[in-house]
């Protein structure tokens, strides 16, 4: 089929596109190995991603289509790898790709049009028609520019990346710390030198997490970023405020640079307080990744009624402690129906838009097992 004409995908791809976009706002648009070796990919070894069919090259219409999924609510549109659909490939592989961001970018004037990507097939001739696109920038994964670049990016690239930092619009560059300091000073040096911390919207730093599938030689880097990681922080707080940085944990050591995050949670227990002070039932268990249940432990303390229940993440294991990778078996293996008295309140991150976990399970399971009333939150 052309891919310029018809709707290119066969229904269960259909389904996962559209899946992906509703959930995410993230517009798949190709399951091409990008072909770098990031050590963080996983797509070869993740269960979760497996359930998940690979696409195609989209097609326009294919592009369209994906439009009627955006959520009118979200800001940005992302074209590219998804976070379930199309994961760990690279938007500048497909062949439509300026044409697919002019379009998208024009379709969606109140909203801000990027792609997530590495820098290693963007075309350098391209960079001035994307500069002249008003509500499109770049999402760039930098990673890091010092000598660990290659061990982490095999294929990296350098030179090219170095012209984009240079000439591209760019809405967010990521760094990842590595777990060396000196590296994360002299990239963060680089930035300011070439002025990215003027012309780009964000600098993020994050810790490089693992899991129990990541690639062998993944475990070290992340190991060593982890042991540094409040270091890197308190460096940062104190010499880049300016700086957004990674929570793995809801903790005051954390806090600091874009609080986003506190913000969240702080907007979120005040409606879940007002929500439980306004109904009826005597309880309520709130159910909460490693990430923040210290923090809603303390803030529930002093509120009758209400139990947090700590569920670790054991199906991907690692250092993973994020509400949006909960998930149902998790829940039942970890919390006896004993110790549920009320209604459980589960993270809204944990259920994507058809109301399932990440690995398709129904809601209502959560339900069925412990025979109780699920919020979500």
């Amino acid at each position: 089929m052309d891919s310029t004409d018809g709707i290119s995908m066969d229904r269960e791809q259909l389904e996962a596109y559209k899946l992906e976009i509703s959930t995410f706002g993230n517009i798949p648009i190709s399951s091409r190995n990008c072909g770098i070796g990031c050590i963080f990919c996983k797509v070869s070894t993740d269960p979760v991603l497996h359930r998940y069919p690979k696409i195609p090259d989209i097609s326009l219409d294919d592009l369209y289509l994906g439009f009627t999924y955006v959520k009118p609510q979200v800001k940005y549109v992302r074209l590219g790898a998804g976070v379930l659909v199309a994961p760990h490939t690279d938007p500048y592989l497909h062949p439509l790709i300026y044409d697919f961001i002019k379009r998208t970018s024009e379709y969606f004037p109140d909203k801000f049009v990027t792609t997530v990507t590495t820098g290693a097939y963007i075309d350098e001739h391209k960079l001035e028609f994307l500069s002249s696109l008003s509500n499109f920038a770049i999402d760039l994964s930098l990673v890091t520019m010092q000598q660990e670049r290659e061990q982490i990016i095999p294929r990296s690239t350098r030179d090219r990346v170095s012209h984009i930092l240079r000439f591209a619009p760019l809405n967010k560059v990521t760094l990842m710390f590595t777990g060396s300091l000196s590296s994360l000073k002299s990239d963060l040096s680089l930035l300011q030198d070439i002025g990215v911390f003027d012309r780009s919207k964000e600098i993020l730093v994050r810790r490089i997490e693992y899991t129990k599938f990541s690639q062998t030689n993944l475990n070290s880097v992340s190991l060593a970023s982890i042991a540094g990681y409040k270091d890197c922080v308190r460096y940062l707080k104190e010499e880049h405020p300016e700086v957004v940085f990674t929570v793995p944990y809801l903790s005051d050591e954390f806090r600091g640079g874009s609080n986003e995050y506190f913000i969240d949670a702080n907007t979120r227990i005040s409606n879940l307080k007002t929500r439980i002070l306004s109904d009826r039932q005597d309880y309520f268990d709130l159910i909460c990744p490693e990430s923040s249940y210290s923090y809603f432990t303390k803030a529930f303390f002093d509120l009758d009624g209400v139990t947090t229940h700590l569920v670790r993440n054991n199906l991907y294991g690692g250092s993973i402690s994020v509400a949006g990778l909960l998930n149902i078996p998790d829940i039942v293996s970890q919390v006896s129906t004993s110790d549920v008295r009320g209604v459980i309140v589960i993270p809204s991150e944990m259920v994507n838009c058809d109301g399932c976990d990440i690995l398709g399970n129904p809601i209502q399971g959560l339900e069925a097992s412990f025979n109780r009333k699920v919020w979500i939150a």
